[in-house]
Parts: structure tokens; C-alpha cells; sequence
């Protein structure tokens, strides 16, 4: 019989539902790290939310987990490689608070718009100051919704009820998709802000949307504009948010997330302009009740069918089969990476073909890998090679893949990674020699060899003297390292491509001063 670990505080449902399936329930709630240690040997399964830290020592001494389930979308708490290492599957439950999340969001932007909890707090105090809480109506108000996932849809359904007018900027979803929903599809922030009554954030936390909404995005919103952040706190400078609230350059602003959790002081929620609520955003009885079944549904097909709904680190494949992909599906998810880096417009499709004798065997999870590089720029952690797909047709992103089993380009096995945008088409093709050294060998119409890892310089300009000298002079100004570079030209004295692999980044001031040389026509930085 085969051992489940329920390592945070979940409905007894869960339990329950584990134990009818025939599995041995071990529903231990609040471990210490010391005693999560014991408990996960012997093993089979872990089910947990964001409370159990399943760290690599902690990995380490599970002699026979399979699969580890977090009931819930974040997965800080566990420590995908040391997990991918030991072959243990990890799981989450991502659209089980979607509902719970969109609703909050909505209550806290009607709080706002009635002024709920300072009159609130009046009231309880016994005082009645019905003039001095002089609120608007939301019919007729322009929602901007930033993110147009599950969370940001859900949210405009519900603002369309209430009859208010809804902007969205989400530049990986597509204006069919939009215009389905009722909603506008604008294509820049700077569009969207200026607009807006009310702006609410419904975007994952990464380096692309890390302080998103700042000081200066900020002061092109009205006067009479409130921000709502139900996202990630570090995705709003919260900050800025308060001290245009107090300046009077914003109405008012709503938090339930903050960069540190629980925060460190709580001055800011004195303020009659705030609401703060301590990250209840996937707080009730349903959604809490609902990614616990779920949980305990995907652990148990994870243990006694075998099928991993919603893993973050596996395909289905046979395992001796995954391991001859590995290589080629790591190839895909950075070919993926590069073409989503290099585009600058909304993206309508997305193309993986396999060729020669890599096309001979299952290719699906190098399809899958390839759009997971794409998406995983665009939208976060979030993506996994089971819901990749699902989130491309969700935002209207059209998927195609092909293989070729001949072909004659003097490579054993192609891979290439097509994105169709509005603006334009971005392509990388690669290889694996050896079966373990991965290689871009052509970006565009460019034939250029890199190492796909770490951080890459792009640079697109001429075939003329002095482009590699000029460029180099200044990141050696700048004190950047060149590991490796790649060239390509399409013809003497023609357009030409410097791939340069990087030993640190280049600062945004080198990139500016490398965009000036007369000789450079654009310079993309690229993280692999």
C-alpha cells in the first residue's frame, strides 16, 4: 500500500478521499524541518500547500516519493530540481482559486468605490459621517485589466455585469479572445493607464513584471484612478502606489499581497485611502475545499494510474524514452526562450518541427518543451508542459507542429522554433551533437552557432569593419566578458548578426551605447 504525507493543514475531505482510493494517509500537519526530514521517508506521495518547506535536504531523505502535489499555484516551497533529480513528479493546482481570487479582486474594488472600510471603522467607532463618505458607482467606470489569464477573465465578466466599460493589456492573448469577452485590447500600458477608474493586476511574478506598475507608470493615471493588486506583491511598487495615494495623484489603492509576507510594518494600512487584507485572494471555504480535492485527485491518479495532470517537471513518455529527448526537449524550451525574446509584437502562432532521426520517435514532448520556452517568458512559472497548450489556445495563440524523417542539411536532428506576431516572425534552429552538446545554429535568416545558456547579447547590424570591434570595445568598457561569440552574414558587406555568450549582463546603459554605433541596427539581450 502506498503512503501519502498530508504535510499542511487541508479539509479532512481530502483525507478521506485518499483513504477510499486505497492509499495510507499520514496527515501531519505543521512538521518542523527536522521532523519533515522523518516523516517523508517511507514516502509515496506529499501533499502540501506553501507552509512545508520541501527543500533538497529535505528531498534527500525521501527514499520513495513519486510525486509531490502543491495544493495551490505557487511553488517556492519546493525545490523543483533536487525533485526532477530524484524523479519525483511535482504538481500543482492551478485553476482551483481562480473564482475566489477574480471575486476578492472585485469586493476590493467596490470597497474602494464606497469608501466600506473607513465607514466602516467610523461607524464602529460611533460616529455617523454619511457626507463625508461620498463614494461613485462602478456603471460607467473603464476597468484596465493588466494580465488576461483565467483570473483577469473572470474579473471582466463580472465588471461587464456591473456595466462598466473594460480595457485589458495583455500582449500574449489575442484580440479575437478579447473581443469574445466583451473586452478592448489595448496594446501598450501607456495606452491603458490614462484610461482607467479602476486598474487591477492579474499578471505572474518574474523578471519581466517586477515593479510593472512604478513611479512613473503611475503618474499617468487620473487623479480619480485606484489600483487594486491581487497578483504578486513585488509585480506593483507599492510604494509609489502609496505616496501618489498621499500626494492626492491617485484615489486610492487596494493590497492583498505585499513583496514580504506577513510585511514588516503596517503604517500604510492607517491611511482612509488604503484597504489591506492579509493575502486572501484563494481565502474561502470553496476554493480551499477545491484545491484540496483536487490535490488529493491528482495524487491519486499520480500514484495508482500513473498520469500526472498539471506536473511541472515530466511528460507522460516512458522514461527510457524521455531520457533520449531530454537533450532535444531542453533544446526546444531555450529555442522557445530566444524567438519569444526576440519578438516585439503580439504573438499569433507558435511552429516546432523535428527533423532526421529525431522525428522518428515521439516528438510531442519536443513540441510541448518548445512552447513552454515560449509562454514561460511571457507568463511566468505558471507554464509546464502540461498546461502550455491549454494556455496558448486560452490566449488565442494558434499551435503547429511537423516532422521530417529525411533530410539533407548535413545535421542528424533539427530543431526549430517558429512565433508568428502581429509585427513579424521570429525563428531559431537548433541541434544536439553527441546527443549532449545543444547548439543554436541560426537565428532568422542567419546561420550562427551558440551556446544556448545564460546570457546572450543579440546584435543585428552590418557586415562593415568595426562591428565586432566597436561592439566589443564597449562591453569591455563596461568590464563584460565575452565567453563565446557566434557571426553571421547573409552576404559580404550585407546584414549580419553578433550572438555574443556572456560571462554577466550587460548593464542597460552598455546596451544603449552598443544601439548607437552607427554600424548596429538593434540589440536584443537574451537570458537562456
Amino acid at each position: 500500500m502506498k503512503t501519502v504525507l498530508i504535510a499542511d493543514k487541508l479539509p479532512e475531505d481530502c483525507v478521506g478521499l485518499l483513504a477510499e482510493a486505497g492509499l495510507l494517509v499520514k496527515n501531519k500537519p505543521g512538521l518542523s524541518q527536522r521532523e519533515l526530514m522523518e516523516a517523508i521517508e517511507g514516502v509515496h506521495g506529499v501533499i502540501c500547500r506553501s507552509g512545508a518547506q520541501l527543500t533538497e535536504q529535505v528531498l534527500d531523505r525521501a527514499d520513495c516519493l513519486e510525486a509531490v502535489c502543491r495544493a495551490g499555484v505557487g511553488v517556492n516551497n519546493i525545490d523543483i530540481a533536487a525533485a526532477s533529480r530524484k524523479g519525483v513528479v511535482v504538481m500543482n493546482t492551478p485553476g482551483a482559486n481562480t473564482l475566489s481570487t477574480a471575486e476578492h479582486a472585485f469586493a476590493l474594488m467596490l470597497a474602494l468605490a464606497r469608501n466600506i472600510g473607513p465607514a466602516y471603522i467610523s461607524m464602529r467607532e460611533g460616529r455617523w459621517e454619511k457626507k463625508k463618505f461620498l463614494g461613485s458607482q462602478l456603471a460607467g467606470a473603464t476597468l484596465g485589466i493588466v494580465g488576461l489569464g483565467r483570473i483577469g477573465q473572470a474579473l471582466a465578466k463580472r465588471a461587464l455585469a456591473f456595466q462598466m466599460r473594460v480595457l485589458a493589456y495583455d500582449p500574449y492573448i489575442s484580440s479575437e479572445t478579447a473581443g469574445k469577452l466583451g473586452v478592448e485590447l489595448v496594446d501598450e500600458l501607456e495606452e491603458l493607464l490614462p484610461c482607467c477608474h479602476y486598474l487591477t493586476v492579474h499578471v505572474p511574478e518574474n523578471e519581466q513584471t517586477k515593479g510593472l506598475i512604478g513611479p512613473e507608470l503611475i503618474r499617468l493615471m487620473r487623479p480619480d484612478a485606484r489600483i487594486i493588486n491581487c497578483a504578486r506583491g513585488p509585480v506593483v511598487d507599492q510604494e509609489a502606489a502609496l505616496e501618489a495615494v498621499r500626494e492626492g495623484r491617485l484615489a486610492g489603492a487596494a493590497f492583498d499581497v505585499y513583496e514580504q509576507e506577513p510585511p514588516r510594518d503596517y503604517s500604510f494600512a492607517r491611511h482612509q485611502s488604503i484597504l489591506a487584507t492579509p493575502h486572501l485572494g484563494a481565502s474561502t471555504e470553496q476554493a480551499q475545499q477545491a484545491v484540496a480535492t483536487e490535490a488529493a485527485e491528482q495524487m491519486m491518479e499520480a500514484l495508482l494510474r500513473g498520469h500526472y495532470r498539471n506536473a511541472l517537471n515530466v511528460t507522460a513518455v516512458p522514461p527510457e524514452e524521455m531520457r533520449a529527448l531530454q537533450p532535444y526537449c531542453d533544446l526546444a524550451a531555450k529555442l522557445g526562450r530566444l524567438v519569444a525574446q526576440l519578438n516585439t509584437s503580439r504573438p499569433k502562432a507558435i511552429e516546432i518541427s523535428c527533423k532526421g532521426e529525431l522525428a522518428e520517435q515521439d516528438i510531442e514532448p519536443v513540441i510541448n518543451y518548445g512552447i513552454v520556452g515560449v509562454l514561460e517568458y511571457m507568463l511566468g512559472d505558471a507554464v509546464n508542459i502540461i498546461s502550455a497548450p491549454h494556455l496558448a489556445e486560452e490566449r488565442g495563440i494558434r499551435i503547429t507542429s511537423s516532422s521530417t524523417v529525411g533530410m539533407d542539411s548535413g545535421f542528424t536532428d533539427l530543431v526549430e522554433v517558429t512565433l508568428e506576431a502581429d509585427e513579424g516572425t521570429e525563428t531559431a534552429c537548433g541541434t544536439v551533437f553527441a546527443r549532449k552538446y545543444p547548439r543554436i545554429i541560426s537565428i532568422g535568416e542567419f546561420y550562427v552557432e551558440v551556446i544556448p545558456g545564460g546570457h546572450v547579447l543579440v546584435v543585428y547590424g552590418r557586415d562593415v569593419p568595426g562591428l565586432i570591434g566597436k561592439v566589443g570595445a564597449i562591453l569591455g568598457v563596461a568590464g563584460v566578458n565575452v565567453a563565446r561569440m557566434g557571426f553571421g552574414r547573409q552576404e559580404a558587406g550585407g546584414n549580419a548578426i553578433l550572438a555574443l555568450n556572456l560571462d554577466s549582463e550587460a548593464g542597460a546603459d552598455t546596451i544603449e551605447r552598443i544601439e548607437r554605433l552607427d554600424v548596429v541596427q538593434r540589440v536584443v539581450p537574451v537570458i537562456l
